[in-house]
């Protein structure tokens, strides 16, 4: 949220920007759309050396490879910090500093100049409650606003004009070991404001940082009679603060003139409200801003119950406050706790959920599983009194409280939910459905329906999905072109995620012998781009009925070549959804298996030419392999090659010799045309397949010793189980062609 007004704001300024985020969400991917930032969904080496400079989060690690390829290149790297100093140097900068309630008084301060026709430039670190309002303005202006972050050093890099000082307490222990770093980091930016210092006449601030060089000191007084759209004595202040520097710009400050300030996102957001139930989500998390948000919503609502559901955010900060934090939360009539948000931390001893728990003493908050098992334990826990059910803490605990709120208005129902819970959090292009037929969708064209079904628009969409899945504990199955893939009768109980949308099907030519390939690029077109580029080696591809990223999950092969021969590297999410961008040296890669990816998702790949050569002399030899697929393979609907090879033999020949093909059951049958191929005769079930599948393994190896292995991929249930249900056999049903 500091990245994406920021990026807003250069883009207007004339800026050529692009963006990329591991975990980018839908409002902020439409967000930098629509103020002209190219959004990549995949960003490769060749991208990032196109361009001047590389700004990072500070919760990026500097061996992520984007990092690493700008340092390549010899591209200038700055965190977002120090690309927010550099640019405020040409503009009269006003910094909102302090330890809690930037963003809320920075979005009044836009709010009251926007409202009064005041020009200046604004940015914002968090969204606006109003969609319509992005979070940062552009003007020519020689004024910015803009919110000063203290969390990762950068605040030193800083010479505002103004500067507003909301509040000093000690945070970010993790760069700042003691109270009095964190204090000379804000007393340091005072020495550098060239023009004012304002403080809260209340408190100690003005005792704690009266040398603040040659910058006048002015002190602000709360007005109670001040109206706002919300309560709280924090909101008080910030709207004294927000006031006080809007009067400076010759803003409306009357008493009424934040009525209409809708808020800020994640600032004591209203996610549900009925005269019952009230539902609220806040970013407070740090023992005081707990403190003042449990008092506000006493005072506002005194009748109702108050439940609070806490994430901690960050090892080092639980560690530090873990007592404070258990003294602030005790004032709940009720409270659970989420598990603890790392970012980027590693794990720290004594600042785990387990010791923030020890510090309640002998009453200590139940955790609560962050998935619909502890929405449904939360759910349950509500009693028939007026109740205030509050999310607290920084990490996504959003998430959780989208579930919650989409569980509510659902009465309970798992498809409404789930349904609810998509409509907001992916974009307008993706498609999502409930029951979905899947057996057209596959090559085979038998099997049931999908529970859950999508097709994500774009990676942002993808990881929504996923997270989605993960929050309603489904099942996922990930698919493209249908092929090598068997669908039970029973259909999937889970979300079937098929990778058909442009963004996936992209091949991009990247030099004189790489091609990018994505996921759900059809490996044909793959070898029809590669020849009209000259690139040689991806040839044997050309008949195989398949998309990239099931290729590359079995290792693909034809003619004697494997995909991982053409492989140079392969971005994939991991079996824990991180972000993977690996060479093909990584990758533990073997006959119709590549493990790694066989437990995430592959998203797409860099594969290299092995040499370059004439179009015609290429399109010879694809010519040469179709023509000997077409003879070799049935053309009727099947999955491909049904069995893999044994060890030292071959499957097909095999169920040749042994006089296996034309065995039928059902609208299945084994090929007459390869005998490693079961086709669909015409109105064919999975049960049909299944039950030849047995057949066949049982001739073959009542008759060679071989016990063959299905290589198609069996969605709905386990090879392993049905291979050994038994199931009557009809005499009818059989057939045999000797």
């Amino acid at each position: 949220m500091g990245m994406t007004p920021l990026a807003g704001w250069m883009a207007k300024e004339g800026y050529r920007i692009c963006g990329y985020d591991d975990h980018l969400r839908e409002p902020v991917r439409r967000l930098l759309l629509e103020a002209g930032v190219c959004v990549y969904d995949i960003i490769l080496e060749e991208h990032v050396q196109d361009y001047s400079t590389v700004v990072y989060s500070s919760a990026i690690k500097q061996d992520h490879p984007h990092l690493i390829a700008a340092r390549a290149h010899g591209l200038r790297i700055l965190r977002r910090g120090e690309m927010l100093a550099e640019i405020s140097q040409a503009k009269k900068l006003v910094a909102v500093v302090g330890s809690h309630g930037k963003t809320t008084t920075a979005g009044m301060i836009a709010h009251l100049l926007r409202s009064s026709g005041v020009e200046a430039n604004t940015i914002v670190g968090g969204l606006f409650n109003d969609p319509d309002i992005p979070p940062f303005y552009h003007s020519s202006s020689e004024w910015l606003i803009a919110e000063v972050d203290e969390s990762d050093g950068t605040i030193d890099r800083f010479c505002p004009e103004v500067t507003l000082l909301l509040n000093a307490d000690w945070d970010h222990a993790d760069q700042y070991s003691t109270e009095a770093m964190i204090d000379e980091a804000f007393r340091l930016l005072m020495v550098r404001t060239t023009s004012q210092v304002l403080l809260p006449a209340a408190g100690s601030l003005k005792n704690r940082f009266i040398e603040t060089g040659s910058a006048a000191i002015t002190c602000y007084q709360v007005d109670e009679s001040v109206e706002l759209p919300f309560g709280g004595c924090f909101n008080q202040m910030n709207a004294a603060a927000a006031m006080t520097v809007s009067r400076l710009l010759g803003a409306d400050t009357s008493k009424d003139a934040l009525l209409s300030f809708k808020g800020m996102a994640r600032r004591q957001s209203v996610l549900y409200h009925t005269s019952k139930l009230s539902i609220i989500e806040d970013y407070a998390h740090h023992p005081t801003e707990i403190a003042a948000l449990l008092d506000s919503l006493r005072q506002v609502e005194p009748q109702r119950r108050l439940v609070v559901v806490f994430q901690p955010h960050r090892y080092s900060r639980t560690k530090q406050f873990k007592a404070a934090f258990a003294d602030s939360l005790k004032s709940a009539d009720a409270c659970y706790l989420l598990p603890l948000y790392a970012a980027h931390e590693v794990q720290i001893k004594g600042g785990e959920l387990s010791d923030l728990q020890h510090a309640f003493g002998d009453v200590a908050p139940e955790c609560l599983e962050m998935n619909l098992t502890g929405v449904c334990e939360l759910a349950a826990a509500l009693t028939d009194e007026l109740t205030t059910v509050a999310f607290v803490g920084a990490g996504d605990i959003d998430s959780f409280a989208d579930v919650f709120v989409s569980w509510i208005l659902s009465g309970r129902q798992l498809e409404d939910a789930w349904s609810h819970y998509l409509a907001s959090n992916v974009s307008s292009d993706c498609v999502f459905k409930r029951d979905e037929p899947l057996a057209n969708k596959t090559t085979l064209r038998v099997g049931g329906m999908a529970r859950f079904y999508a097709e994500p628009a774009n990676l942002t969409d993808l990881r929504a999905l996923l997270l989605a899945a993960k929050l309603f504990q489904l099942d996922t199955f990930c698919m493209g072109r249908g092929s090598n893939l068997l669908v039970t009768d029973e259909g999937f109980n889970g979300l079937v995620v098929r990778f058909s949308a442009a963004a996936w099907r992209r091949v991009e030519i990247l030099s004189k012998d790489r091609i990018w390939a994505g996921a759900g690029s059809r490996l044909k077109e793959i070898c029809g781009s590669a020849a009209k580029a000259g690139l040689a080696g991806f040839e044997f591809l050309e008949g195989i009925p398949g998309a990239v990223g099931g290729a590359l999950r079995m290792n693909a092969g034809a003619m004697g070549s494997w995909m991982f021969d053409v492989v140079e590297r392969v971005q994939f999410l991991d079996a824990s959804g991180c972000f993977r961008d690996l060479p093909k040296e990584a990758f533990s890669f073997g006959y119709r298996k590549v493990e790694e990816i066989s437990r995430g998702i592959a998203l797409g790949a860099i594969l290299r030419s092995p040499e370059n050569e004439g179009e015609e002399s290429i399109r010879s030899r694809m010519d040469s392999y179709s023509s000997s697929r077409k003879e070799t393979q049935p053309r009727a609907p099947s999955a491909g090659c049904i069995f893999k090879n044994p060890e030292g033999n071959y499957a097909g020949k095999l169920i040749d010799i042994h006089g296996v093909k034309g065995m039928r059951v059902g609208a299945a049958e084994v090929s007459d045309v390869h005998g490693n191929f079961i086709v669909n005769t015409g109105g064919a079930t999975a049960a049909d397949v299944i039950e030849l599948v047995r057949r066949v393994r049982a001739t073959i190896q009542k008759a060679s010793g071989y016990i063959l292995e299905p290589e198609v991929l069996l969605v709905g249930k386990c090879w392993d189980d049905v291979l050994q249900e038994a199931e009557p056999v009809q005499k009818e049903d059989l057939h045999v062609d000797s």
